[in-house]
Order: structure tokens, then C-alpha cells, then sequence
């Protein structure tokens, strides 16, 4: 084969090349890109069917995303495993002598192994990760001080984009602690602060309205799980009456509940004329001093 991969070869060196080696090449490549794409349409289907009776009754979300985690994992790494197969079985047609490389890779591959430990640990580290489903591809996750969406997994390393959009690849040998944002249910607790003198009892029923009318609009019903209410007073202290707001909504959509929540709250309270604190500042202006600040009018 290499003699025709120099100048041009004429009509008469192409068939020669087609009648030997040529076609056996092709073939070989052929059957590669075959079974590639075969197992690229395969196995997600095979992986689907798995995932839905290991996950019976678990919402078709969740479903979708463990199947397209292991389904790319596997097909990755399928991909690799006929790349090298082809390879190898292309070396001795191209007259490369396929023993010596065999031989070369078992010498590289032991002095590799001394020194791949980290990727060894990576390796073994991601297969428990997809064994125990600990997280999943478009998971909201934490890990090793890095928050946001799992974009891609792999047999060594995990992707995940932070909400500025910045990209962060962590080694599977360096995950110890996984918080999953996504998995089951979420809860919104959501703190709010009344000023001192508010009745809290109004107040209370104020936020138990809002919570109702938002967990039973149409839009924001399917995600609530419980309605937003009042769960307890959180604290008293110099910055006022801090209230928790309490709500079980479905994994991924606390922040949207969330963020309506409190923008209802808000016009609520501006309706009803509850009062929220406000921090007491004292101004100086330049070149003033401390004898020329008002004293405060004496309490009567």
C-alpha cells in the first residue's frame, strides 16, 4: 500500500491496489464506521429500556438523563475500543510489522503504568460514579467547590458549567463529596424580613395568600410540590423580623419558584403596607465635625 501513497498513481496502480490490499483496507473501514454508527443507535435504545425498569415509576426527566449519561460513556468509549482495533488491523496491510508495536506499546504501557496512577484512579473513580448514579448529564451538582450543570461525563473526567458560563473539567480521582441539586425533590427556603411593630400573624397570612395563588397557577403547578408558607421565625435582631418561607418543588426548579416567590412577595407587601427594615445610616459631610451633628430630638 505505502509505494501508492507517493506521486500519482495511474488507473492501472489503483485496480492492482483495489484487487490486493485495497479492498481489504476498505472493508476494514467500512465495518468500523458500521458498527460505530450501529452502536451509536444500539445502545441508547438497549440503555432505555434498562433504565426504565431499574427506574420504574421515576419521572421521565430523570429517565432521559441517566440514559444519556451511560449512554455516553459507553458509546465513547466503544468508539475508542474499534479505533484501535482498526488500527491495529490496518498496521500489517500498510506493511508495518504489527508484533513491534505490539511489543512497544506492552514496554510503553509498563512504564506508563508507574506513572498513570492518577488516570488509573480517575478510571476506577468514574465507574463507581456511573455505577452509583450519583449524578447525571444536566444534573445542577457541587463538586470540589465548583457549582453548576453537569454538561458532559466521562470514564476520567466530569464537565460543568458554572452559571457565568465558565467551563470546569474535574478529574473523577479528585471527587470525594457530591451535592446534587437535581435528584428527587428540592426545597425552597426563602427568608424575608418585617419591620419591628408588623403584625406577624397578618403577615403570616399575607405569605400563605401569595404561596397558595403561585402553587396553583398553571404554570408553576406541575413544579410545586408543596405550597409556599410560613415555616417559622427565623430570628430578631437590629435588621428586623426574619421569616422563613418554606416550599417542596420538583429537582431543577427551585430557583424559578424561587425567584417568582419572591417577586410576589414583594407586590404583596407593597399592597398590604407591611413594612419592611431599613438599615439607619448616618451621613458626614466632608469638613464637618462631630460637634456639628444634630443631636436626636429627646423622647417626649
Amino acid at each position: 500500500m505505502l509505494p501508492y501513497l507517493v506521486g500519482v498513481p495511474d488507473w492501472d496502480d489503483i485496480s492492482d491496489w483495489l484487487a490486493g490490499d485495497g479492498a481489504r483496507i476498505i472493508a476494514i473501514i467500512a465495518v468500523a464506521l458500521v458498527v460505530d454508527i450501529a452502536l451509536h443507535r444500539i445502545v441508547p435504545r438497549a440503555l432505555r429500556l434498562t433504565v426504565e425498569r431499574q427506574m420504574k415509576g421515576a419521572p421521565e426527566e430523570e429517565v432521559e438523563q441517566r440514559t444519556r449519561t451511560l449512554a455516553s460513556v459507553f458509546t465513547g468509549t466503544a468508539r475508542v475500543i474499534i479505533a484501535l482495533v482498526a488500527l491495529l488491523t490496518l498496521l500489517p496491510l500498510a506493511g508495518i510489522n504489527i508484533t513491534a508495536v505490539v511489543t512497544g506499546f506492552g514496554i510503553t504501557g509498563l512504564a506508563l503504568a508507574l506513572g498513570a496512577q492518577a488516570l488509573v484512579r480517575d478510571t476506577i473513580n468514574g465507574v463507581f460514579l456511573l455505577v452509583e448514579d450519583q449524578y447525571r448529564k444536566g444534573d445542577v451538582v457541587r463538586i470540589s467547590d465548583v457549582t453548576g450543570a453537569v454538561e458532559e461525563m466521562t470514564l476520567r473526567r466530569t464537565l460543568i458549567r458554572d452559571e457565568d458560563g465558565v467551563l470546569h473539567s474535574i478529574p473523577n480521582g479528585a471527587i470525594s463529596v457530591v451535592a446534587n441539586y437535581t435528584r428527587d425533590f428540592a426545597r425552597v427556603n426563602l427568608e424575608v424580613r418585617v419591620a419591628y411593630g408588623e403584625d406577624l400573624s397578618r403577615v403570616a397570612a399575607i405569605i400563605d395568600d401569595v404561596g397558595g395563588e403561585l402553587a396553583a397557577e398553571p404554570r408553576y403547578k406541575p413544579l410545586i410540590s408543596e405550597a409556599p408558607k410560613t415555616a417559622r421565625i427565623e430570628s430578631v435582631g437590629d435588621a428586623g423580623v426574619a421569616i422563613t418561607v418554606s416550599s417542596l418543588t420538583r429537582p431543577g426548579a427551585r430557583w424559578d419558584v424561587a425567584s417568582e416567590l419572591r417577586r410576589r412577595l414583594a407586590d404583596a407587601f407593597v399592597a398590604e403596607g407591611v413594612c419592611v427594615p431599613f438599615p439607619p445610616h448616618v451621613v458626614v459631610t466632608r469638613g464637618a465635625k462631630a460637634t456639628d451633628i444634630p443631636e436626636p430630638p429627646a423622647a417626649e
